[in-house]
């Protein structure tokens, strides 16, 4: 991959993010977005239905967290351990917002696949709202891929790898996100 650059656009006010990725790393960020948006949409379809909060149009997810480790990264618990918590503050919280911080990512995910576009392109070129949204799935991507205790020392080499190239991809948008 190159290095993200920023360039002005012929107005003022527009600003485009460009990159070049290699097929072969084009094909690997796809299929992560593929792979963490189908683990999301699976997480959201397979929450309890409540017939007064569906009643009432109100949507409501999960008040447990993910038993997933991977899941459990994109989708933490509301308080952290220590906190003064009264009964079912967290699952409250979590029945009543954890669709919507799904359908968020789920569209982050989806400006990376619309950047890379349907063929596969491997040349991206994107807006700066979408700069923000592709950097936070990013995000999303290396805390999925993390710690993933499954498998050999080589998968884990692996894994390190893809977790160092996914941090370059960020920081190589952070940094022109900032310039």
């Amino acid at each position: 991959m190159q290095p993200w650059q920023r360039k002005k656009g012929l107005m003022r006010s527009t600003v485009k993010f460009s990159t070049r990725f290699d097929p072969l790393e084009r094909e690997v960020i796809g299929d992560l977005t593929a792979t963490v948006s189908e683990a999301l949409i699976q997480r959201a379809q397979s929450a309890p239905k409540d017939d007064l909060a569906q009643m009432l149009g109100v949507a409501t997810g999960h008040t447990e967290a993910p038993e997933d480790p991977r899941l459990a990264r994109l989708l933490p618990n509301f308080e952290r351990d220590g906190d003064e918590e009264f009964d079912g503050d967290n699952g409250l919280l979590r029945s009543l917002h954890e669709n919507d911080i799904i359908k968020v990512k789920l569209q982050n995910l989806q400006i990376v696949n619309e950047a890379l576009g349907p063929t596969g392109g491997v040349e991206v070129t994107i807006e700066e709202p979408e700069a923000h949204r592709f950097v936070a799935a990013l995000n999303d991507m290396r805390l999925y891929v993390s710690e993933d205790t499954r498998g050999g020392e080589v998968e884990q080499q692996d894994r390190d790898r893809l977790m160092e190239w996914l941090a370059y991809c960020q920081d190589s948008l952070l940094e022109a996100l900032v310039s």
